[in-house]
């Protein structure tokens, strides 16, 4: 009655966008800054922010005192706004993040909407927000949000501009400007092998080459991505080009870089539980494969999904996050096949079979210790134990059952299933998982960076690195092996090889100590 009476009273309003917006903002934004800043990854950029700040060097960032190379400059300067604006912490340091997931959910709603229905439009959309992997990494501190938005808008023009010959091309430019400064070449790499491979496909070859190689476009890339780099340049000398272009983009493909290696399979574990809850569509996409190619949308879909695959599987250095790029077809893609599906429970089974292994999970750590050859692992697996308590249990439960109610559900193409697993699995994640992990990990550090803020040294950091610490103290480290009088942050598992010391703060497996 009362939806009746709302549309009745609004004739425009359609309440799946209102659902989704209300679905992202509440998975974005509300817990932003409850979860300390994780390390190394949200510790280093927000540190670098942090010292750029300090500093007062716009142009080249800086951690623990030290030039880095590794990626271009754009994030640190969100980041730098942000806590400008909010302060120094989590919640500053996570929102330039958010704020672009939220763009980026906007970006493949829109565009979906556009090209094959609302309907598909919001279950991409919604699919996206509560895919697990966009949940923990589209609102950390890092870079990959950024870069992603403008990788997706960029394709998503040049996509139009194949079907339309609009001036998308100008916007494309600036997207793949923009995510060159965010992350280097892999914002160009993805959209010109992806058009290209499409254009072929579509016997467009002479679109392509007019799309690539418009020179008002390239003025526009040209503008955008060029002028740091220059001053980086000027700056910093050949050091600037020989780490980041040789060593963090051609030599990162070629070798693995700190043991990230993986075979050739590496990221089809990763696409099923990072799209989890609704990898139950993967089998089902792969079976529908040919009959989407015969549509133009979901042909340029596989197209990005299979060349994303590829280029990140054949790279020697492999990341999960890697592989987020490939998520917005993907999802797209989801989105279509969920539509076809008569039956509904090859979707519920896998969300159904995941929540009862997160429910068993703790139960078994007792079982896993034993064959754990880390001593620091051994050591924050039976801290983790007192984090899941009944509490936990009976979340856990609540939403299996949950779930499994919804194998009752008749409807095929209902989005009511979509929408109970969608909310669960953020509640999951967003309320129940994280903090627990936080609180765990990196609540620890947080709290001993306080102690050591209020004594007059400069820390020593030995067998861990936690750039985290050093944005919690406001303080630089000492990378080395303690000396005598060292105030010293490391593992307590590495205590053994101090010598005598005094504990001044314990938890978790992380020490702060005074040798003596």
């Amino acid at each position: 009655m009362v939806m009746k009476w709302f549309t009745r009273r609004f004739p425009n309003f359609d309440y799946r966008i209102a659902t989704l917006f209300a679905i992202a903002f509440l998975s974005l934004f509300p817990l932003l800054g409850a979860a300390p800043l994780f390390d190394e990854d949200e510790g280093f950029y927000a540190e670098a922010s942090r010292e750029m700040l300090e500093t007062g060097n716009y142009l080249t960032a800086h951690i623990n005192g030290a030039p880095q190379y590794d990626k271009p400059i754009l994030i640190y300067w969100f980041q730098a706004i942000s806590f400008r604006i909010f302060g120094q912490n989590e919640f500053a340091a996570r929102l330039p993040s958010a704020l672009a997931t939220f763009l980026w959910m906007l970006s493949i709603f829109n565009f979906t909407r556009r090209h094959i229905g609302l309907q598909s439009g919001y279950l991409a959309a919604l699919f996206f927000i509560s895919a697990i992997q966009v949940t923990i990494t589209g609102k950390a501190a890092i870079v990959d949000s950024a870069l992603n938005l403008f990788l997706t808008q960029c394709l998503f023009h040049l996509y139009e501009y194949t079907q339309n010959r609009n001036r998308r091309i100008y916007t494309a430019a600036m997207y793949a400007g923009l995510g060159f400064l965010a992350k280097g070449p892999v914002a160009v790499v993805i959209p010109f092998g992806v058009s290209l491979i499409y254009c072929l496909m579509q016997k467009q070859f002479r679109l392509w080459m007019k799309m690539v190689f418009n020179l008002p476009a390239i003025m526009i890339f040209v503008a955008i991505a060029l002028p740091w780099f220059v001053l980086e340049y000027l700056d910093q000398g050949m050091i600037f080009i020989q780490e980041f272009f040789l060593k963090h983009n051609l030599e990162r493909f070629s070798r693995a870089f700190e043991g990230h290696s993986g075979s050739l399979l590496y990221y089809l574990p990763v696409i099923i539980i990072g799209t989890l809850p609704h990898c139950g569509l993967l089998l089902a996409l792969i079976c529908r494969a040919r009959s989407l190619l015969k549509q133009d949308v979901y042909r340029f879909c596989l197209i990005w999904v299979g060349f994303v695959l590829v280029l990140f599987s054949f790279g020697s250095t492999k990341l999960p996050h890697y592989i987020l790029s490939a998520f917005p077809p993907l999802f797209i893609l989801y989105g279509g096949v969920y539509e076809r599906l008569t039956n509904l429970r090859s979707y519920l089974v896998p969300a159904t079979a995941f929540l009862a292994l997160l429910l068993i999970f703790p139960l078994t750590i007792p079982l896993v210790v034993p064959y754990v050859r880390d001593d620091f692992a051994v050591c924050m697996m039976r801290s983790g134990q007192s984090l899941f308590g009944l509490g936990y249990y009976l979340f856990c439960g609540i939403t299996i059952v949950s779930v499994m109610l919804l194998f009752f559900v008749k409807q095929s193409g209902s989005r009511m299933p979509a929408v109970v697993v969608s909310i669960v699995y953020l509640l999951l994640i967003n309320v129940v998982l994280m903090p627990r992990i936080g609180e765990l990990m990196q609540a620890p550090v947080r709290e001993a960076a306080t102690v050591a803020s209020r004594l007059p040294d400069r820390p020593v950091m030995w067998g861990h690195t936690l750039p985290s610490f050093m944005f919690y103290s406001h303080r630089l480290v000492q990378m080395r092996r303690p000396a005598s009088g060292d105030l010293l942050i490391t593992k307590k598992t590495r205590l053994s090889e101090v010598g005598a010391h005094e504990i001044l703060y314990e938890k978790n497996c992380i020490v702060l100590a005074r040798v003596l």
